[in-house]
């Protein structure tokens, strides 16, 4: 089974999500709301880029597989 070469995409979305929580700790400290607000934000943007990956490879495998049906030997 092959894998789509988008490593970097799974990389950045989580280290978005990384960094999201570190936010929301930030937030737990100060109080402060922009840390909310930017805590979310983050975290949305990391969750999304993990599902398009997601989906993104779902797509990649399954045309892998329509092809090699395709080509199957008698």
């Amino acid at each position: 089974m092959e894998f789509s070469k988008n490593y970097g995409q799974i990389i950045i979305g989580y280290g978005l999500l990384s960094i999201g929580i570190t936010l929301v700790m930030l937030f737990m400290q100060t109080s402060g709301i922009f840390w909310l607000i930017l805590s979310g934000i983050t975290i949305v943007g990391g969750i999304w880029i993990i599902k398009k990956e997601r989906n993104d490879r779902k797509k990649y495998d399954s045309d892998n597989e329509c092809a090699f049906q395709d080509n199957k030997p008698d």
